[in-house]
């Protein structure tokens, strides 16, 4: 079965704060005052959405594993939401794997309240209903949540 496709910027924004605090604004699991580290965005349609809902990306810091070039050759939509990811002041970064993360110099001294890794195609040939697909997500996921140390 197909996940559903949810659009982030068609759900209702939940706002907190008084008249003269800070903003913060609530999108479901997420909110504009967290550290926000969002991993394998694709085109960062997903980050864009939440610095969008935000009214900010101060807190954000979205990775691609591609360069700036292959990602703007790969998805039409990147260097637009690239662009707009900075303007909204979010961080964005490139060629960033996820196996090398501790050691990149922009992360290496950061922490995160919230860290998304999407997972859209893996790079797989085929739909994510296929089988081996289905099999592929389950392991990685029983590693991420049960492995008790990263891998060296």
């Amino acid at each position: 079965m197909a996940t559903p496709v949810v659009r982030l910027a068609a759900l209702p924004v939940e706002v907190e704060g008084k008249k003269d605090e800070k903003v913060v604004r609530w999108l479901k699991h997420y909110s504009s005052a967290q550290r926000i580290l969002i991993v394998g965005d694709g085109d960062f349609s997903f980050s864009r959405a939440l610095v969008t809902a935000f009214g900010s990306g101060a807190n954000l810091v979205a990775t691609s594993l591609d360069s700036y070039g292959a990602l703007i050759c790969k998805h039409h939509q990147a260097e637009s939401n690239v662009r707009e990811l900075k303007r909204m002041g979010a961080t964005v970064l490139h060629d960033v794997d996820v196996k090398d993360m501790k050691l990149h110099t922009c992360l290496k001294m950061k922490r995160f309240d919230r860290i998304v890794f999407n997972f859209p195609h893996a790079g797989f040939i085929g739909q994510e209903t296929q089988l081996h697909v289905i099999k592929y997500v389950d392991l990685l996921a029983a590693w991420l949540f049960c492995t008790p140390s990263a891998p060296k």
